[in-house]
C-alpha cells in the first residue's frame, strides 16, 4: 500500500512540475464546462458488527487501496452557480476484515462500490506562495447508492488434542461451518473536502478526502451453516440463515487528474480609451483645445455713481457732505425799536426830532399837579424824557409842574 500511495504522489508531481511555471491565468479563460475525474488513494471502512446469529462478533478494518471516478460539470464564475460544480461520484474500497471476534478460523472481507451524486463548492483561487500555484479548495456532499459485497467464514478447529472445537464465530459456537459470500445495497452519503491545483486552463490536480456512511439499517446478507460429516446424524442440517452488518462506513483519501473540456480563451478584453492630456479653462481634459467648452463672457460692472455735491452757506465751496463745509460765523442778533414816528432804530436815540404842541384841554383839576393854566403858549422842547427839562417834581406847583 505505501508503495501505491508513493508511486501515485510521485506520478502526479511529474506531470505537475513542468505547468507550475507557468502562470495560471483564469481571467482570461473561460471555466465553465465538462469535466472527467479519476482518483486513486487509501481508505478503509468503520469497524462493524454481525447480527442475526449466523456470525457472532465485530470486525476491524484494515488500510487497501481505493478509487473514485467522476464526471461533471462546473458552472464556473458569474451567474446563479457561480463557483459550483455538480458531479456523478463512483467509488470502491476492497479492505479485509480480518477475525471475526479475534476468533482463529474465521474471517471476513468487504467490499463497498457507491455512486453518489455530489454538489461541491469551490472558493476563490488563491496564489498561495506567489509562484503560480493557484489552489483552490472545495467542499461538497453526496447522496446515492451504497453497495456492500461480504465474503465471510467461519469453521472448527483443531484443538491441542487434535480434536474439533466449535468456533464461537459460528453460530455462536455449535459445531459445523458458516459461509457467506453475498451482496446487498442500500442509501447512503458522504462529505467531501478537497483542494485542486489549477496546471492549465484544462487540467487540474485534485485531492479530497470522502467519508461515506450507509444507511443505519445496515447491510442484510444470506449466509449458509453446514453441520459437516460430525453432525450428519443429528436434528442439524445444511441450512440458509440471513443476518445484517451494521455500521458500513469508510474514510478514503486519493488524489489524481481532473480534465475539462473546451478551455477555450475568452475574448481579451477591449484596449483601454486613450487618456485625453489638454486641460481645458474649467480644467476639463480633452484631447485638443476645440473641445473645450466655450468661456463665457465676464461683463465689467457700470462704475458706480459720484456722489452728490453741495454748496456750502458761502457759495464758493462745493463739498460731498455739508458736514464739511466751514464754520458759519456768529452774528449778534439786532434788536429794532419803534421810534414815535414808526421808523425802527437799533436805539431811541436814533429817533427823529419830534416837534410836541403843548395844549392844555384838561381844564380845572382838583388834583393839583394837573390843575395847570389854560391859555398859556405851549413851550417846545427837542427831545422827551432828558434832564434837565424832567427832574425831580415833588414839591413843584402846578406852574412850575406844566413848565417843566
Amino acid at each position: 500500500m505505501r508503495k501505491f500511495l508513493i508511486a501515485t504522489a510521485s506520478t502526479a508531481a511529474i506531470l505537475v512540475s513542468p505547468a507550475l511555471a507557468q502562470d495560471y491565468d483564469d481571467n482570461r479563460f473561460d471555466d465553465s464546462g465538462w469535466y472527467l475525474r479519476a482518483n486513486g488513494g487509501y481508505g478503509l471502512h468503520h469497524d462493524a458488527e454481525f447480527d442475526g446469529g449466523l456470525f457472532v462478533g465485530d470486525v476491524e478494518s484494515e488500510g487497501n487501496v481505493a478509487g473514485s471516478l467522476g464526471i461533471g460539470y462546473e458552472f464556473g464564475k458569474g451567474g446563479d452557480f457561480e463557483n459550483f460544480r455538480v458531479e456523478l461520484d463512483g467509488d470502491t474500497l476492497w479492505t479485509d476484515m480480518g477475525q471475526i471476534g479475534q476468533n482463529i478460523g474465521s474471517s471476513a472481507k468487504l467490499r463497498t462500490n457507491t455512486v453518489m451524486a455530489n454538489i461541491l463548492y469551490d472558493f476563490e483561487d488563491s496564489d498561495w506562495d506567489g509562484e503560480g500555484w493557484n489552489l483552490v479548495p472545495y467542499v461538497g456532499l453526496g447522496l446515492g447508492l451504497v453497495q456492500g459485497k461480504l465474503d465471510a467464514q467461519a469453521h472448527d478447529v483443531l484443538g491441542t488434542q487434535g480434536a474439533l472445537v466449535d468456533n464461537p464465530a459460528c453460530f455462536g459456537g455449535i459445531n459445523g461451518a458458516c459461509f457467506a459470500s453475498e451482496k446487498d445495497s442500500t442509501w447512503g452519503g458522504q462529505l467531501i473536502a478537497g483542494l485542486g491545483v489549477n496546471i492549465d486552463n484544462n487540467l487540474t490536480w485534485d485531492t479530497h478526502y470522502t467519508y461515506m456512511r450507509a444507511d443505519s439499517g445496515g447491510l442484510d446478507f444470506d449466509g449458509s451453516f453446514d453441520p459437516g460429516p460430525a453432525n450428519s446424524q443429528s436434528f442439524l442440517q445444511p441450512f440458509i440463515h440471513q443476518f445484517e452488518m451494521d455500521d458500513i462506513g469508510a474514510h478514503t483519501l486519493v488524489t489524481g487528474l481532473r480534465y475539462k473540456f473546451g478551455g477555450r480563451e475568452a475574448a481579451p478584453p477591449p484596449p483601454p480609451p486613450p487618456t485625453p492630456d489638454f486641460k481645458c479653462w474649467d480644467g476639463n481634459m480633452v484631447f485638443n483645445s476645440s473641445e473645450c467648452a466655450a468661456k463665457p463672457v465676464v461683463e465689467e460692472p457700470a462704475p458706480p455713481p459720484p456722489p452728490p455735491t453741495y454748496t456750502c452757506w458761502d457759495n464758493s465751496t462745493i463739498v460731498y457732505d455739508l458736514a464739511n463745509c466751514p464754520a458759519r460765523p456768529v452774528v449778534p442778533e439786532v434788536v429794532y425799536q419803534t421810534c414815535p414816528d414808526g421808523s425802527q432804530v437799533t436805539d431811541l436815540a436814533y429817533c427823529a426830532v419830534v416837534e410836541v404842541a403843548r395844549y392844555n384841554n384838561c381844564g380845572p383839576n382838583n388834583v393839583a399837579i394837573f390843575n395847570v393854566p389854560v391859555g398859556s403858549t405851549p413851550k417846545t422842547v427837542s427831545r422827551l424824557g432828558t434832564m434837565p427839562e424832567f427832574g425831580d417834581s415833588h414839591g413843584l406847583t402846578p406852574t412850575q409842574f406844566y413848565e417843566k
